[in-house]
């Protein structure tokens, strides 16, 4: 018997690796742990980047119906008469599409909230999570305040 088969049998020699308790070093091949995230994860940070902007534009467009609402509403009943009902028929139907269109803005608004947890629940995207919910909770809050000041910024005009 050889002295190879002897080592062979008894072990493995020092150029010889078993395959059971080989472990490729990190960073090499196809078997090694990649840095990137999952796809799952970076759909939760998709997420709470769709919900702040989500946010942000039902926030603006919110503010910018009731601007327009408020800026126009005293300079229409002065020449119209006192009631939306006296006003033209164009304009009523303009107000009322303004007041409809939030509607949009608050389903826009709930949606990016429920993407703003989406992020925060996945660890992913936090600061843009916590910004859509804010936004999205803050919307609600200022579409009143924005129409009567803009009203009052109109009457103190005439």
């Amino acid at each position: 018997m050889s002295l190879q088969n002897t080592q062979s049998a008894v072990g493995p020699s020092s150029t010889e690796t078993p395959h059971t308790s080989w472990q490729a070093p990190a960073g090499a091949g196809a078997d090694a742990p990649s840095d990137a995230p999952s796809p799952e994860r970076r759909g939760r940070a998709v997420a709470s980047s769709w919900g702040f902007t989500l946010a942000l534009i039902a926030l603006l467009g919110s503010i910018a119906t009731m601007a327009f609402v408020g800026l126009t509403v005293g300079p229409m009943e002065t020449a119209s008469g006192y009631h939306l009902s006296d006003t033209p028929a164009w304009y009523q139907t303009a107000v009322l599409g303004a007041f409809g269109s939030l509607l949009l803005w608050t389903v826009m608004g709930i949606a990016a909230i429920v993407l703003g947890i989406v992020g925060l629940v996945g660890n992913r995207g936090t600061i843009r999570g916590v910004l859509a919910i804010v936004l999205s909770v803050v919307a609600p809050l200022l579409v009143p305040v924005v129409l009567s000041t803009t009203m009052a910024v109109d009457i103190a005009q005439l």
